[in-house]
């Protein structure tokens, strides 16, 4: 087959559909880019560039958003120093020409300046480098050959006192700091934030209950809702009409309209039954139960009407009973919609936030996204790189089982929409 040559309007078109594929995947990625590279900064506020690396830092300062440093400001400050300003001239410095140089007015300035800069370039951190021992017998010379008023006012902007003879005399007070740490994921399975040694953030925990309530939800989903879809299916009875009827309605109105209604019957159930009442993870798993069965019998029920019914006759006249039937030949057949089914109530529960925020009050209760609310509070803004690493490592578990199902998915969403 002779094949057609483009022309400048199919080639233009092609173009831009790159374009256009380029620009979508680059809104989806980018969000998703930014939070994986906040997880592995030491930086915790919201606002910071995607990765942290090869900084200074004022160790004066603690807070850690603040003290940040660059390396033209720093050569810059040190010149300024050693020429004697004051701290008020070099702030004001800053602030209006932050991006120019300053050059030493001194020769005396420029000397230790020489050995100070060569130590910058190369992120010294270690006080026994030669850099920096290089450094420090080039300001000891230095102080030798200026007003002892001048020596003090350096000494002081400059350096940490600190016991210890020779080059442990001082300590610089500026220090190179790679901000790129896996710390943050650290905290994760210890419950210990940075800065905060005595609060404790039980995130693991929150994680394995997040995974027992939604692992628990979606079993006993799969089994109800397979039972109920292949009776839908396949049998006929007085009310099933209705019944449709009354899951198509219900599956119209969200969970949330419940709230009160669902937190009074666990409140009853709680004084009955103490493990199914308020705080309770069972409690919970009670009101989850109902949430997703309308929608997902529908959609399975789709699934099982494409079947042929012909299979369970053929069955039956060969002496297989109903149950052996359903379990033996259906099942094996409808298995990706009901992997389906799984991931959609699993990662549903999963990632629900406002039941659980209704029912569960312990710590020790809380799932991961309910958990995760404390780094994000007014109070607690500084915990974005915690609450980043957190998020991380609590999609794993759906990631996984999305790798697992992801065989079937395709087929079981494909096979269940076309059918009614």
């Amino acid at each position: 087959m002779r094949k057609t040559k483009k022309t400048f309007f199919d080639i233009l078109k092609e173009i831009l559909s790159h374009i256009v594929l380029i620009a979508v995947a680059l809104i989806v990625l980018l969000p998703i880019i930014y939070v994986i590279s906040a997880g592995f900064r030491t930086n915790q506020a919201i606002y910071g560039p995607l990765v942290d690396v090869n900084t200074w830092v004022d160790t004066s300062i603690a807070n850690r958003r603040n003290n940040k440093i660059s390396k033209p400001v720093l050569k810059a400050r040190m010149a300024m120093v050693f020429d004697g300003e004051t701290k008020d001239s070099i702030e004001n410095y800053e602030k209006n020409k932050k991006n120019k140089k300053y050059e030493a007015k001194s020769s005396e300035s420029k000397a230790v300046l020489e050995k100070a800069f060569i130590m910058i370039d190369k992120n010294i951190r270690n006080l026994e480098s030669k850099e920096y021992s290089d450094f420090i017998e080039a300001y000891e010379n230095w102080k030798n050959s200026v007003s002892y008023d001048l020596a003090e006012q350096v000494q002081e902007q400059l350096f940490e006192r600190y016991d210890g003879p020779g080059i442990d005399e001082h300590k610089f007070r500026y220090k190179y700091d790679v901000r790129t740490s896996l710390s943050n994921f650290q905290a994760f399975f210890t419950g210990k934030i940075p800065n905060a040694d005595k609060a404790k953030y039980p995130m693991f925990q929150w994680m394995l209950n997040s995974i027992f309530v939604a692992g628990t939800v979606a079993i006993i989903q799969l089994i109800v809702v397979a039972l109920a879809a292949y009776v839908l299916s396949r049998f006929r009875f007085n009310g099933k009409k209705e019944s449709l009827m009354v899951l198509l309605t219900i599956q119209v109105f969200p969970g949330t309209m419940a709230m009160v209604a669902l937190y009074l019957l666990l409140q009853y159930l709680g004084g009955i039954i103490p493990a199914f009442g308020i705080d309770r993870k069972i409690g919970l798993i009670l009101i989850y139960l109902g949430g997703g069965l309308p929608f997902n019998i529908w959609m399975v029920k789709g699934y099982f009407d494409s079947i042929p019914k012909a299979l369970e006759e053929s069955a039956t006249i060969d002496g297989a009973t109903t149950w052996q039937s359903f379990t033996m030949i259906i099942l094996p057949l409808v298995q990706p919609i009901l992997a389906v089914a799984t991931i959609l109530s699993f990662v549903g529960q999963y990632n629900e936030f406002v039941l659980a925020a209704v029912v569960l009050n312990k710590q020790d209760n809380y799932t991961l996204p309910l958990g995760l609310r404390f780094f994000m509070n007014a109070q607690q803004d500084a915990r974005f790189g915690v609450f980043s690493a957190a998020s991380i490592v609590g999609s794993l578990p759906i990631v996984v089982l999305w790798l697992a199902l992801q065989s079937r998915i395709i087929s079981g969403l494909t096979g269940g929409a076309v059918k009614g």
